[in-house]
């Protein structure tokens, strides 16, 4: 598919699943802040404001992660319901194309909630211009995975429940909302590879709420990239894209 044509694709995909969404449902854009805003609620209430700028980077991430994670559920309802991905099969679109569709649209809807998180990053003296680098990271790093995770959901019941566990699971429980060294060095092992949080460690750093050292601070930066590659390369080579 030549450029043009995916640019042309891209615009009427997020017209058709973005902006429509907002236009008929403006509880998306509600949804995607929520859960963030009620843990940074529940984080300065509990810290007494000490904990407030991990509540506001946690808050940050855990938007862009279930942006990309949250479109397990939404590749599994246009592929197994609305029956999109078969026409898109049969097209010249290709799952790259289709994967960065969902994404943008997606973003669409969530970007009020990025624009708060990034303004109250900015009002408390949090936010460094890398961390836009880093979210692009972590929004292709979980898109990938959801887009993956979706081709295999043989039916729509399963679909939210999976796409809530994962949201859970790399968003709360990981290093996100506190400093990482609160953790026994056990479980930090365990959690230290997720691309959540990853990316918090980094960010965490570069917001000078957690001094990390160079080397632990450089091989994040390289697991959180070759991560991302590897998960996207994945999603596009081995998933059920035309099997289906």
């Amino acid at each position: 598919m030549k450029v043009l044509k995916k640019i042309d694709f891209l615009i009427a995909f997020i017209k058709f699943y973005g902006i429509s969404s907002i236009k008929r449902g403006f509880i998306y854009v509600l949804t995607y802040m929520a859960i963030p805003l009620a843990e940074l609620f529940l984080i300065y209430m509990i810290s007494r404001g000490a904990f407030l700028g991990y509540g506001i980077i946690g808050g940050l991430i855990t938007v862009i992660a279930s942006n990309g994670l949250s479109s397990t559920a939404d590749f599994a309802y246009l592929r197994l319901e609305v029956k999109l991905q078969d026409l898109l099969v049969s097209s010249e679109v290709t799952p790259n194309d289709y994967i960065l569709g969902l994404m943008l649209s997606n973003l669409v809807y969530s970007l009020p909630g990025i624009i708060v998180y990034v303004l109250l990053s900015i009002i408390f003296k949090l936010f460094n211009p890398i961390m836009i680098l880093l979210l692009l990271l972590l929004l292709f790093n979980t898109s990938a995975i959801g887009f993956f995770i979706s081709t295999l959901i043989p039916h729509m019941r399963y679909s939210w429940g999976i796409g809530g566990l994962l949201s859970t699971f790399l968003s709360i429980i990981p290093p996100i909302f506190y400093p990482y060294y609160l953790l026994p060095k056990v479980f930090f092992y365990i959690l230290y590879p997720l691309p959540t949080t990853l990316s918090a460690l980094i960010i965490q750093n570069y917001s000078d709420l957690v001094p990390l050292s160079k080397s632990l601070l450089a091989f994040s930066w390289i697991l959180l990239v070759i991560e991302t590659l590897i998960f996207y390369y994945i999603s596009i080579r081995y998933s059920r894209w035309r099997s289906v």
